[in-house]
């Protein structure tokens, strides 16, 4: 889900309303407010996206989880149960949760909901299941929902189309949307995205070229973050490759092997440095590792 979290988080927040439609089934919802949604239970947690809405006049609070495939940590039932308790003990307010799965083989299983007890004691709570696989494409192409038109490649296409020309559909309804060059930029760029989820990500290249994309300050964002990430991950490398090297050469019939292994775990370019100069002057192989250990 890491590579697909960030720019969901930022259609969801761009386009609220969209969203609050989709999980409540009516044009009969307004947003009030996007809500800070750090939780603090045994350890600091963030769910997906939290929204203060005005629902049939009463307002509730609209709790979002946004999953690529089932959960696996701890089951989906208990952990929706447990982000609603915090947030209605922290809000004391009515809250209605939502699980969006984004995979067409996810969600199957989930029963919506967690229950337990008898009419003396227990609990019962229900939550809304969305699966975009089962949900027809085409009627959301032809809606103003333009923060949903990115999640549209993972919905049901129509009977007898072929995917490349249903994803087509999809990028020519999102070229056409209502919307400034930047936004148009980012939907095209999720939209890709997104879709690689289900389609081979060669298709979208041939649909969706690079300056399409290139007006969005996010996709800009996502391609400088992506460049750190090269230079940062070059520099990690390098190290760890003259730190052996060094080691080879002072302690030619010891094996490195061990120090390469415990080398695999460590990001932190200021402790690599450190290493590498241990080991120019390290006693031995042995004296390293335990230094790394």
């Amino acid at each position: 889900m890491a590579q697909y979290d960030e720019i969901v988080k930022h259609l969801m927040d761009r386009f609220a309303d969209d969203f609050a439609k989709l999980s409540f089934d009516t044009s009969d919802v307004q947003v009030l407010e996007t809500l800070d949604t750090e939780q603090q239970t045994v350890k600091v947690h963030r769910n997906d996206m939290t929204f203060k809405v005005l629902w049939h006049n009463e307002t509730v609070l609209l709790h979002i989880e946004v999953q690529t495939h089932d959960s696996r940590d701890k089951p989906m039932p208990l952990r929706v149960l447990a982000y609603a308790g915090e947030l209605l003990l922290r809000y004391e307010l009515p809250v209605y949760s939502v699980v969006i799965y984004l995979s067409s083989n996810a969600g199957q299983t989930d029963p919506g909901g967690y229950s337990y007890g008898n009419d003396t004691f227990g609990l019962q709570h229900k939550y809304q299941v969305i699966r975009l696989a089962d949900l027809d494409g085409e009627s959301f192409l032809d809606t103003m929902s333009v923060g949903l038109l990115p999640f549209t490649p993972l919905m049901r296409p129509p009977i007898g189309i072929n995917p490349e020309a249903w994803l087509q559909k999809c990028v020519e309804k999102t070229e056409s949307a209502p919307v400034d060059t930047q936004t148009r930029g980012t939907l095209l760029y999720a939209l890709s995205t997104l879709g690689s989820l289900t389609y081979d990500a060669s298709l979208f290249q041939k649909l969706i070229t690079e300056e399409m994309m290139q007006e969005s300050p996010f996709y800009e964002l996502i391609l400088q973050r992506g460049i750190e990430r090269g230079i940062e991950q070059g520099s990690r490398e390098t190290y760890v490759k003259n730190i052996l090297i060094i080691l080879t050469r002072r302690f030619p019939l010891e094996d490195v092997q061990p120090v390469a292994k415990a080398l695999e775990s460590i990001r932190d370019l200021d402790r690599l440095s450190e290493i590498h100069l241990s080991a120019t002057d390290t006693p031995s192989v042995t004296a390293l590792l335990q230094e790394l250990e």
